[in-house]
C-alpha cells in the first residue's frame, strides 16, 4: 500500500496557496442550537449561505506546544519560514461585514470566482456576487451561533493540515 509522505503533503499545501481561497459562513439549521449535526464528507456545500470573505493572510506554521498560535481543543502552531504541511489560513471581516446574522456553519472553498466589474479592493461578497463557488475543501458546523454587529469585527482562523 502507497502512502500519502510529508514531502508530498507540503507540495499539496503550496500547490493549495496557488488558488483563490474563500471563506463561506452560513446560518445552517437552527435545530443545530440544540442537536449539533457533524458535517458530511460527501458534503459539497453549505446549507444556507450568507456571504464569502477572501482569505486575508496565510502562512505555513508547526505543531508547537509552545506556540503563539492557538485553536480549539488545546492545539498550538508556530509560524514557520519554510513551507510544511500545515497552513494557517485567516479570514478578517471588517466592521459591518456579516453584520448581526447568527453564523452556524463556516467553509473553505477554492477557486472562487466572482462576477466581473466589482471593486479590487472588495473582500467580502454576497452569494449573488459569486459566479462559481469553487470546490469545498474544509466544513464545520459550528456548537454555538457566532454573530458579528456593526461594532464588532470578526475573525475566523484555521490549520490547515494535508
Amino acid at each position: 500500500m502507497a502512502i500519502l509522505t510529508y514531502s508530498a503533503r507540503t507540495l499539496l499545501a503550496k500547490y493549495l496557496l496557488t488558488h483563490p481561497l474563500y471563506l463561506a459562513i452560513g446560518k445552517g439549521k437552527t435545530s443545530w442550537d440544540t442537536e449539533l449535526e457533524a458535517p458530511e464528507y460527501e458534503d459539497t456545500d453549505l446549507v444556507s449561505v450568507i456571504g464569502y470573505k477572501k482569505l486575508t493572510r496565510s502562512f505555513f506554521v508547526n505543531e508547537d506546544d509552545n506556540g503563539e498560535i492557538d485553536l480549539p481543543g488545546g492545539r498550538f502552531y508556530s509560524a514557520s519560514e519554510t513551507p510544511t504541511r500545515h497552513t494557517c489560513l485567516e479570514f478578517q471581516f471588517k466592521y459591518g461585514e456579516a453584520a448581526e446574522v447568527d453564523i452556524r456553519e463556516v467553509g473553505i472553498f477554492a477557486d472562487t470566482v466572482t462576477v466581473g466589474g466589482l471593486p479590487s479592493t472588495q473582500t467580502y461578497f454576497t452569494p449573488s456576487q459569486i459566479t462559481k463557488k469553487g470546490t469545498l475543501i474544509t466544513l464545520e458546523h459550528l456548537d454555538k451561533p457566532d454573530s458579528f454587529t456593526p461594532n464588532r469585527k470578526g475573525m475566523y482562523r484555521t490549520v490547515l493540515t494535508i
